[in-house]
């Protein structure tokens, strides 16, 4: 616990597994209850974090926190950095997220809130790289007062 405690890099590592943990609690509920099925929580680089399937229709979902600084301009909003982990060898850039790589993002609110619960947004309702817009942005906005296109109900997404 000591090495957690002074490593910046381990203690943002447990962060995300913790919100994976408190997703997948989250995510089994919806299953239990019948609104999803065939919850898969994958842990595998280039795969993204969960699979299921809401009415019959195949979901991948990214888990990402919220990060501790916000945005301040134009209006004050949250921030979330969407990338993965690792760029391949040769330089070039894979680390962003095509707009297809999944379905749905859950942000973990817990950096600003204090508390294990979750946002939802489509992948397709989130910023693209202007010059490449089969990218996502690698810094997205998230309202600190929750509007649309996000939801605080993953169920509410598809309405």
């Amino acid at each position: 616990m000591d090495a957690i405690m002074k490593g910046f890099r381990a203690q943002v590592d447990v962060k995300g597994k913790l919100a994976e943990l408190y997703l997948y609690k989250y995510l089994k509920h919806l299953e239990e209850m019948g609104f999803i099925t065939d919850l898969v929580w994958e842990d595998r680089d280039g795969k993204p974090d969960f699979k299921f399937k809401f009415q019959n229709k195949a979901i991948r979902m990214e888990c990402k926190n919220l990060r501790n600084e916000i945005f301040k301009r134009p209006q004050k909003a949250y921030k979330v950095e969407i990338q993965k982990t690792r760029n391949s060898k040769d330089g070039t850039n894979t680390r962003s997220y095509r707009i297809d790589y999944f379905d749905i993002l859950a942000v973990c609110m817990f950096n600003q809130t204090g508390k294990w619960r979750f946002i939802f947004i489509k992948s397709s309702d989130l910023e693209v790289v202007p010059e490449h817009p089969y990218l996502l942005k690698i810094m997205q906005r998230v309202p600190t007062e929750i509007e649309h296109p996000w939801k605080t109900d993953l169920v509410d997404v598809w309405k």
